[in-house]
């Protein structure tokens, strides 16, 4: 199933009232998309959505709907209210990510680590079966949005959140051989690293402050959500196939930009201090 041979289509959005999940519902609206955002607080849902509202008047709708996405009836609320705002479901992001950085394994306290483990695991469990259990009888489309450590390697201050992606990306090809042969697409998106809101609220619990080595990294590997929230919300909509990991960090695209001159430096945006 195309996505977008239809002609309007509505997405569910996890995680959607800031960070790449808004900009994802961003995006989706100026491509026709009706959409349903969501996040743990109705305040923040409303805030969101009247804010896309109003930009994209005449060309798509959003839905506010308040959602824990580790409650498994709040996600099945979540689908319901999808149903009834605006007929059924095309396309459903679980984008709901919680990252808290810095502790190793000896210092990390297990509720952080059981916290990222229910958001990003569990949460995502549910919206998969939510989905796929509401779209089995039409066909959609399911896509799991993974991050640091979803290729098994080790990420420095990232233990708990690393795991969880690891976790993510091992239940996401068993959903993949299990939904072979349904009507539902299941696939996932490996985004890179998107300075958000997320990231900057890690930068400050450290003062801010972003050593020099650590800085020439993220210029190379770092991206603006705008470009990551296009690039997915083009390829849930242009997508036929099912088990694929679309992956934004190639590479081919490292490279590239390892060779820019001037040397790329999206950092210079953002209110950063880089220290030697």
């Amino acid at each position: 199933m195309r996505v977008s041979d239809a002609k309007a289509k509505t997405a569910v959005v996890t995680g959607s009232t800031r960070g790449i999940g808004y900009g994802i519902a961003d995006s989706l609206m100026a491509r026709g998309c009706n959409v349903v955002l969501s996040g743990p607080g109705q305040d923040s849902c409303d805030a969101a959505v009247e804010k896309l509202n109003a930009k994209h008047a005449g060309t798509a709708k959003a839905l506010a709907v308040a959602c824990d996405v580790t409650s498994e009836t709040d996600v099945t609320a979540l689908w319901d209210a999808a149903v009834e705002a605006f007929g059924g479901v095309d396309i459903w992001l679980n984008n709901a990510g919680m990252a808290l950085t810095g502790p190793t394994l000896s210092d990390l306290p297990s509720d952080d680590f059981q916290t990222m483990l229910n958001i990003n695991l569990l949460g995502a469990m549910n919206g998969c079966k939510t989905a796929f259990n509401g779209m089995k009888e039409n066909g959609g489309a399911i896509y799991n949005m993974l991050g640091a450590g979803w290729d098994g390697n080790p990420v420095p201050g990232m233990i708990g959140y690393a795991t969880s992606k690891a976790g993510l990306t091992f239940m996401t090809k068993s959903f993949v051989a299990e939904a072979d042969g349904s009507k539902v697409l299941v696939n996932s998106f490996a985004p890179g690293v998107v300075i958000t809101e997320g990231f900057m609220r890690e930068q400050e619990r450290s003062g801010g402050k972003i050593p020099a080595a650590r800085a020439a990294v993220l210029n190379i590997i770092g991206d603006h959500v705008e470009t990551i929230a296009d690039w997915v919300a083009d390829t849930m909509l242009q997508n036929e196939a099912h088990g694929e990991l679309f992956n934004w960090l190639t590479p081919e695209r490292i490279a590239e930009r390892r060779a820019m001159e001037p040397a790329r430096n999206i950092l210079a945006a953002y209110d950063l201090t880089i220290t030697d």
